[in-house]
């Protein structure tokens, strides 16, 4: 499995990390620079390639966490007190979206190298000494547990490299 991920993670090699969304709990990063148009009409950026992360990740700098998964649950000032109905899943209200937008608006970073790992994680090195992990951390063998998908977005109609506890696949 680790050749088969390391085999399509190449492709990433050389493009820059150009924009973040989230559905949900699931990190979307766009890779490249691409438009197409959505349901509506309306042309979007989607990126050439795009990584749905679904399983804990982080980018660090050193022996700095920048920011990761589970800054999602966090309130975006990391000073304010406790505060029992704060609500995650809102566009921009929370750490991990504050932190991601930032982090994206102070640099460029180019993906420079990718190693997968034998259990289906990786790491992507960029530019200015930034990495991303990505780590399965699911002992199930529910054949519908997904932990990361790369879309290539490039034709007409997208392929999807999908990563779970079911292995590698396209």
């Amino acid at each position: 499995m680790k050749d088969i991920i390391n085999q399509a993670l190449k492709q990433l090699i050389g493009l820059e990390f150009t924009r973040t969304t989230r559905a949900a709990n699931m990190e979307c990063l766009k890779f490249g620079i691409l438009y197409q148009k959505d349901r509506k009409g309306i042309e979007r950026q989607v990126g050439e390639f795009g990584l749905h992360l679904q399983c804990p990740w982080r980018f660090t700098k050193g022996n700095e966490i920048i920011v990761g998964n589970d800054d999602l649950t966090e309130q975006p000032d990391e000073n304010a007190e406790y505060d029992e109905n704060f609500n995650w899943d809102i566009q921009g209200g929370n750490l991990r979206d504050v932190k991601l937008k930032l982090f994206l608006e102070t640099g460029n970073y180019k993906v420079t190298s990718a190693k997968a790992d034998e259990f289906g994680g990786f790491e992507l090195l960029f530019t200015d000494n930034i990495k991303l992990t990505v780590f399965p951390a699911l002992s199930s063998k529910n054949q519908y547990s997904e932990y990361w998908r790369m879309l290539d977005n490039r034709n007409t109609i997208s392929n999807h490299f999908v990563v779970g506890t079911f292995g590698a696949q396209n």
